[in-house]
């Protein structure tokens, strides 16, 4: 089965022909030029096969499609372009477009990635106090002949449960690293993590913000490439995942379909309401529909990015916050008396 590409190798592709076409070389002759340049012997057989495909339909989308490696929406727009004759302009385009995407994605991450990391960091130090120092303790306390305290025997309780059932614990760690494989690397598991995120009363915002943020870029992709609104829908929601959102998509093609303007349908559809809609008639009616649904991408794009920032400025320090409580607890339940003891042989 074949791999697609990347958002990052579908971007450097697009940015590459963006940069070739326009100088007047021709889609086969980039393929020429991108096959000779490849060092390595996977990308030089890569560009190879395409540009065989190329030589044998006298198509370049048609080769792309034919390769399995790139998105359908993809082709449908590198074959606007060609029969548009604005192959350049669609390519740079795209690699506008896949360069948004390669940012949303690391944004998301990098917002997840750092608090987790803070989490796991400060559970195993706390982890390392209930099992190997809080033990310690207890001995240094009955060679004294004394007793812990109750906090610091519930402790010290939890920290032996943890020895104990090690295997198991570790097991339930395991399916979790693997079950956050799946809900990253795989398009149910992101389908399911969409669905998990959008009932969280913080973020619940951001999986339709993204997907607005497609959704209005790739109509503005087909609209500058010439294919017809109702197309560009179609394009378009390909790249949506919410179900609201593709439920009022198929409400606005149905109203294309019975003659409704395309400002008129983003509108009665629920797409799109208030000052956005607005914005949209005016781009309509002033022929500037690309420009406009490219600076509501914009938009829904920063909105998204905020959100998750406010967030992580949110979940950061409530974190940090709670687990220095419990290792501040784990520590006092320990020292106090000690130090009581202390105290009183100094008297």
């Amino acid at each position: 089965m074949k791999q697609a590409l990347t958002n990052q190798e579908l971007f450097h592709f697009c940015e590459q022909f963006s940069i070739l076409l326009p100088s007047g070389i021709s889609a086969a002759e980039g393929l020429q030029i991108l096959c000779d340049d490849s060092k390595d012997p996977q990308s030089r057989t890569f560009f190879e096969a395409l540009l065989h495909a190329q030589e044998e339909t006298g198509s370049f989308s048609q080769a792309l499609s034919d390769s399995g490696f790139f998105p359908a929406s993809m082709t449908a727009y590198v074959k606007a372009g060609e029969e548009t004759g604005c192959l350049d302009e669609v390519m740079k385009i795209l690699a506008e477009h896949y360069s948004q995407e390669i940012e949303i994605t690391s944004g998301i991450r990098n917002a997840v990635t750092y608090p987790l990391l803070m989490l796991g960091m400060m559970g195993a130090v706390i982890i390392i106090l209930l099992v190997k120092v809080l033990p310690v303790f207890q001995q240094v306390f009955r060679q004294m002949g004394l007793e812990m305290n109750g906090l610091s025997s519930g402790l010290l309780s939890i920290g032996s449960v943890i020895s104990r059932y090690s295997a198991v614990l570790l097991s339930l760690l395991l399916v979790l690293i693997l079950a956050a494989v799946f809900l990253g690397c795989t398009s149910r598991g992101r389908e399911l993590l969409g669905n998990l995120v959008s009932h969280l009363p913080i973020v619940r915002q951001v999986p339709s913000a993204i997907d607005y943020g497609r959704f209005t870029q790739a109509v503005s992709m087909g609209l500058r490439s010439g294919i017809d609104p109702d197309e560009s829908l179609n394009l378009a929601r390909q790249l949506v995942s919410r179900p609201e959102i593709l439920e009022r998509i198929e409400k606005a093609q149905a109203l294309l379909a019975d003659g409704a303007l395309f400002a008129d349908a983003l509108k009665e559809s629920g797409l799109f309401q208030g000052m956005d809609a607005r914005l949209i008639s005016v781009g309509y009616q002033s022929g500037s529909m690309d420009d406009v649904m490219n600076r509501l991408s914009g938009k829904y794009q920063k909105e998204a990015r905020e959100i998750i920032q406010q967030t992580v400025s949110i979940v950061e320090p409530t974190i940090v916050i709670l687990l220095s409580i419990v290792v501040g607890l784990v520590l006092l339940s320990v020292m106090m008396p000690l130090l009581g003891i202390l105290s009183d042989m100094m008297m």
